[in-house]
């Protein structure tokens, strides 16, 4: 297992956010840091949101921290393909064609190191855990057609490292197997949306891992997993054996710095947990964790609520200048923007103002695009109905 490392580059879009954060802090009352936060975190209105398919969410897997950060790079550099599948538009046969592949029929994406949140003193060590991640084995869950549940076991992708230490920007190739990333973009088991640099900002893989969890809960405010599948999903069937030790190493940890994230304005969700024994057990390994799953309170969900207002607005601006709605149905239809939708939703227009320019026949573009969103935020509504059952 290669060294997990901690030390956070910023770089210069994350130098100009703390700069300006920090100034923004510094009007009025002097915020109330509860607990030892580094300064240079992204608060939660300036989250990069992704959307992270559950099969990704539950995949089995052994990675550092900074592997963990790499497989968020790959879901991140899959979301385009994402919106695309959950807007129902036209795909080729197979999700990704052969243009999107190289010559050995395997996607191939380039990762910078400097987006990988890595001081570049430890660059030899994230080159450890680069050549380390084409080794580990992972276990993808995946649903047929017919509902049966079964375990892909293979390894997430190759590895391609330049040798030419002289390069000025440093780099690797990652190439994944077209059946391992139609995998990692499939959505039959359901979707969730996850904050790109709350993962990053965890100093602890396991909290990078539960993290992830909950987000897919955080809707139904918590959920019930057997003991056995929460350990098989952090690769702990046989670590921590005695409960005590797991408790203490993995959810006592988790625990105390998703809710120091949380209270302080860096991530959108902290839980806890119980033990259920259901076999009259008095103590030792519970046969079931119950996750109560919560949004932090007050000022961020102020927070929360006036970015979502300044999307709206932004929204309607939108469908009044491009679309030809009046302020009044745009300002109608902007009240059925969410924080979850909302990508999708700026997805659509971008699409639908590129379809109206090439296509002349259609005269009444403001009942066109009322309709295309109409659809869309019901499909959504419908699809997480259907998550939550």
């Amino acid at each position: 297992m290669a060294p997990e490392m901690t030390s956070v580059q910023t770089d210069s879009v994350e130098t100009r956010r703390k700069t300006t954060r920090n100034r923004d802090f510094g009007k009025g009352k002097k915020r109330d840091i509860k607990r030892n936060i580094p300064t240079d975190l992204i608060p939660i209105e300036e989250e990069t949101w992704l959307l992270q398919p559950i099969a990704v969410t539950m995949m089995r897997h052994d990675y550092s921290l900074i592997q963990i950060r790499i497989l968020v790079t790959i879901v991140e550099y899959m979301q385009s393909k994402l919106h695309k599948m959950l807007n129902k538009e036209r795909l080729q046969p197979e999700i990704f064609s052969d243009a999107e592949l190289d010559n050995d029929g395997r996607l191939e994406i380039k990762t910078l190191f400097k987006t990988l949140g890595v001081d570049p003193n430890h660059y030899p060590q994230l080159r450890q855990s680069l050549k380390m991640l084409a080794a580990i084995p992972v276990e993808i869950p995946y649903k047929t057609a017919d509902g049966r549940h079964y375990q892909k076991v293979t390894n997430l992708c190759d590895v391609y490292i330049p040798e030419d230490e002289g390069i000025y920007e440093k780099y690797a190739v990652l190439k994944i197997d077209r059946t391992v990333a139609k995998r990692l973009v499939s959505l039959d088991l359901g979707y969730h949306r996850l904050g790109k640099q709350i993962v990053f900002a965890c100093k602890n893989r396991y909290t990078q891992r539960i993290y992830m969890f909950i987000e897919s809960w955080l809707d139904k405010g918590g959920t019930i997993i057997k003991t056995i599948d929460f350990r098989k999903m952090l690769r702990l069937e046989s670590n921590y054996k005695k409960f005590s030790d797991f408790t203490r190493r993995v959810l006592e940890p988790a625990k105390a710095e998703l809710e120091s994230l949380a209270e302080n304005g860096f991530c959108d969700c902290y839980f806890d947990y119980s033990k259920r024994y259901n076999h009259g057990q008095r103590g030792g390994e519970p046969d079931e964790l119950v996750f109560k799953i919560y949004r932090p309170k007050n000022r961020l969900n102020q927070q929360l609520k006036d970015v979502t207002d300044m999307q709206k607005k932004q929204f309607a601006n939108m469908l009044v200048r491009y679309f030809g709605f009046d302020n009044t149905l745009a300002n109608k239809m902007c009240d059925r923007i969410t924080p979850e939708n909302y990508q999708d939703a700026v997805s659509k227009l971008v699409d639908l103002r590129s379809r109206l320019n090439n296509n002349l026949t259609i005269n009444d573009r403001a009942a066109y695009t009322y309709r295309a969103l109409d659809n869309l935020f019901k499909g959504n509504a419908e699809k997480m109905l259907e998550n939550k059952k």
